[in-house]
C-alpha cells in the first residue's frame, strides 16, 4: 500500500495502512480486515480466473441479476419506513 504498487504517490494510502498496522487512529485493524485476508486474496484469484471465461463470467452475472430482485433498494427502504420508522406512505396529488 505505501510502496507504489498502487499508486506512485507512497502516502496516498497511508492512512489506510496506519489504520491496520498501527494505533495511530486507534486500535489496530478494528474490523479484523487482515484476519481473513488471506481467504479474500485466494477468493480474489478464483474471481480473476472465472472471469477469463466469458460465457461463465456472463451466465454468473445474469443469474445473481434475475435471483437478486428481492434485495431492492425500494423494498428495502420501504420496510425501514413500515417496520423501523413506523412511517406512512405520503401520498402527492398530481
Amino acid at each position: 500500500m505505501i510502496n507504489g504498487t498502487f499508486d506512485p504517490d507512497t502516502e496516498l494510502f497511508r492512512p489506510i495502512y496506519d489504520s491496520l498496522l498501527t494505533n495511530k487512529y486507534g486500535p489496530a485493524d478494528k474490523y479484523f480486515i487482515l484476519a481473513d485476508f488471506r481467504s479474500y486474496a485466494e477468493a480474489q484469484k478464483r474471481v480473476e480466473k472465472a472471469y477469463l471465461d466469458r460465457a461463465g463470467w456472463a451466465r454468473m452475472a445474469m443469474m445473481n441479476t434475475a435471483c437478486s430482485g428481492k434485495f431492492s433498494s425500494d423494498r428495502t427502504i420501504k420496510e425501514y419506513a413500515d417496520d423501523i420508522w413506523h412511517l406512512d406512505k405520503v401520498v402527492i396529488d398530481k
